[in-house]
Formats: structure tokens, C-alpha cells, sequence
């Protein structure tokens, strides 16, 4: 009776505890490194949903930019077609003006070219 232990468990009855503690020990350990897979996975989800939350954030604020560069760019553009209003209008004035001006200047060559013409001829007749 040496070979019994104390507590009247037979030594197939302590091997079959055995084994199964050893397989419970190995499923604990291949438990322990699946929840440190999934541990190194959430933490590799988590940093890059805080890269795609900034991306977003960078996108939004570049959206923002566009915005206020095309609205500036939008008010720019009225303030130079109000400048070329005023430009035509005002080349419109300077034209009619000049073509007037054309109108006179030629009207008082010609004059004075029968004034020369006909004092010329005068003369010509007094001589």
C-alpha cells in the first residue's frame, strides 16, 4: 500500500487528473495568446481609427480652406468684372470722345487746306 497516496486516489485516477490539468493548462496558455493577439489587434485598430479620426479632421479643415480661398476668389473675381464695367464704360467715353475730336481736327484741316487753296488762288489772280 506505499504505492497509494493518502487520499485513496488510484495512480490512473491521479494520471487522468494529471493529463486533464495538463490540457487545461494548454488551452489557458493558447487562450492567454489568443487574447494577446486580439489585445495587439484592437490596439492596432484603435491607432489607426485616431489616424483616420485626424485624416478627417485634416480633410474637413482643408474643405474649410477651399471654401474661403473660392469664396474670396468669388469676390475677387465680381470686383474685377465691376473694374472692367467701369473700364469699358470710361474707353466707351474716351472712344466717342477721340472719334469727335478725329471729326474736328478734320473738319478744321480741311478748312484751313480751302482757306490756304483759296489764298493761293488770289494771289495767283492779283499777280
Amino acid at each position: 500500500m506505499a504505492d497509494q497516496p493518502n487520499n485513496q486516489e488510484s495512480i490512473p485516477e491521479l494520471l487522468a487528473d494529471w493529463r486533464a490539468a495538463e490540457r487545461d493548462a494548454a488551452a489557458a496558455h493558447a487562450a492567454a495568446s489568443a487574447a494577446e493577439l486580439v489585445l495587439e489587434a484592437a490596439t492596432a485598430a484603435e491607432g489607426a481609427a485616431r489616424e483616420v479620426e485626424a485624416a478627417a479632421r485634416i480633410a474637413f479643415e482643408a474643405v474649410e480652406r477651399a471654401r474661403t480661398a473660392a469664396a474670396q476668389a468669388r469676390a475677387a473675381a465680381t470686383q474685377a468684372a465691376e473694374a472692367a464695367s467701369v473700364a469699358v464704360t470710361t474707353a466707351e467715353g474716351d472712344k466717342s470722345r477721340a472719334n469727335h475730336a478725329v471729326e474736328v481736327a478734320d473738319q478744321r484741316e480741311s478748312d484751313a487746306r480751302e482757306r490756304f487753296r483759296d489764298a493761293q488762288d488770289e494771289r495767283r489772280e492779283s499777280d
